[in-house]
């Protein structure tokens, strides 16, 4: 198996995240009003946006700027949705006694639902990995959900 530095690059990623529910519930367990975590998660988000920016190629960037601007106002609303109103409900179920570790492995269904609007909207093919996937994750959440 061929591990580059992309591959350190997503495990760093995986515990980032993998951690941040917990600092999310810890905060709000010490009364950090729901609102200040809000914004300082969009300040991470902007300040990991300007470094992008800064480290990227500037031309490529002011074309693809140039090429992509009618998409703005829409990459603005999906990114409202999909960030701020989903980062909003995951703390406000934080904040009134959501369990975390239960959240979290049901917020795997993320790769799921991704895969199947890329197959519906992009006719992406899902190879056998991904039904394997699929089945894992599955079989996961129904243990979850089965009480014993």
């Amino acid at each position: 198996m061929n591990i580059n530095n992309y591959t350190y690059l997503a495990i760093i990623i995986v515990f980032i995240w993998g951690i941040s529910p917990v600092l999310f519930k810890y905060f709000l367990h010490k009364n950090t009003p729901a609102y200040l975590i809000i914004f300082f998660q969009a300040f991470v988000y902007l300040f990991a946006s300007v470094i992008y920016i800064l480290i990227s190629k500037r031309s490529t960037l002011i074309q693809d700027f140039k090429q992509n601007i009618s998409y703005i106002p829409f990459l603005v609303i999906i990114s409202f949705f999909s960030v701020y109103i989903a980062n909003v409900l995951y703390i406000y179920a934080l904040e009134n006694k959501g369990n975390v570790s239960i959240m979290s492995i049901i917020i795997a269904l993320a790769p799921v639902i991704t895969m199947i609007f890329a197959y519906i909207i992009f006719k992406e093919k899902l190879h056998m990995k991904a039904y394997i996937g699929f089945f894992v994750i599955f079989i996961g959440l129904s243990l979850i959900f089965i009480p014993f």
